[in-house]
């Protein structure tokens, strides 16, 4: 039964991203006020829908579902779309919501036309603390990346302008102001949301001293992804700062924000790739049986 909703889920997921990317079109292209009405509720719809198909996914993996790639890229296309929900809703601006939920749509049909049911023997994808911690953290690196988009966009519209080049992407995007704030306004997202997967993966860990001390020991605050997400934390709150006390403003920002965004790319990279870190979970995978979902084959 749970395969079945689970499947059916999987089925629908796609479908709805590619409804709600073709109203966000259609608005971008004809600025149609039915589009502008239901391009929101539509991308709501599919973020509820996208959240009860992850909670099947755990209920019957018996484990968060951010093993693979392919799992983590149907993860990330959720994340993007809450975060694109709650700075819209903030900044009332929807004209950018095609490029957001194209690229949501793309990485959701991909991780769904590949995705196989996987159980796991890494113990860290069973415990709802990791599932809170791994939640917020993908939710903050979302923000970033939104930053970065709109900080692109930005630039875009702004060589434009210099150009004197109107065409219907000048006319369609928000003006320079809005969108340099809804870039300031992914980061504001990003910063408690990043502040908070560090410490309560910080907290988690001290709690699982007690709880499982043989996994605990296996676990360290000086891993290197931790430590390389601290400085971006605090490279962005640096970088808040020079926005609201020093007039970091405009073109400069921008710059800032895409440069900064190409920096924890490579950061994060090579901590991952190059150093040791208990912060991969594909080595212990098997793939479900489905006569026997709870066991490996």
């Amino acid at each position: 039964m749970m395969l079945a909703a689970v499947t059916a889920l999987r089925i629908l997921l796609p479908i709805l991203y590619a409804a709600t990317l073709g109203l966000y079109l259609w608005l971008f292209y004809s600025d149609h006020p039915t589009a502008r009405h239901r391009s929101t509720q539509l991308a709501a719809v599919t973020v509820i829908t996208h959240m009860a198909t992850m909670v099947a996914q755990t209920a019957y993996l018996q484990r968060i579902p951010l093993e693979s790639p392919l799992e983590f890229l149907s993860a990330l296309g959720l994340a993007i779309m809450v975060t694109y929900l709650v700075i819209e809703l903030r900044i009332r601006a929807k004209n950018t919501g095609f490029i957001v939920v194209g690229m949501a749509f793309f990485l959701v049909t991909i991780a769904e036309i590949f995705f196989r049911n996987r159980i796991s023997g890494n113990p860290l994808l069973q415990l709802p603390g990791f599932a809170a911690h791994a939640a917020l953290a993908i939710l903050a690196y979302t923000a970033l990346s939104l930053s970065f988009l709109y900080a692109i966009l930005y630039l875009i519209l702004a060589r434009q302008l210099a150009n004197h080049s109107f065409g219907l992407l000048f006319r369609r995007l928000p003006s320079l102001e809005v969108l340099e704030r809804m870039s300031i306004g992914a980061i504001k997202l990003a910063l408690p949301l990043l502040f908070s997967a560090l410490a309560l993966g910080h907290l988690w860990m001290y709690h699982l001293r007690d709880t499982h001390p043989e996994l605990a020991a296996q676990l360290t605050p000086w891993d290197p992804k931790i430590l390389t997400t601290w400085v971006i934390f605090l490279g962005y709150l640096t970088g808040m700062a020079g926005y609201h006390f020093l007039g970091w403003r405009g073109r400069r920002m921008n710059m800032l924000a895409v440069g900064a965004f190409i920096v924890v790319m490579g950061a994060t990279g090579a901590a991952h790739h190059f150093f040791p870190t208990f912060h991969k979970f594909t080595t212990a995978s098997a793939t479900v049986d489905p006569r026997h979902p709870g066991a490996n084959p």
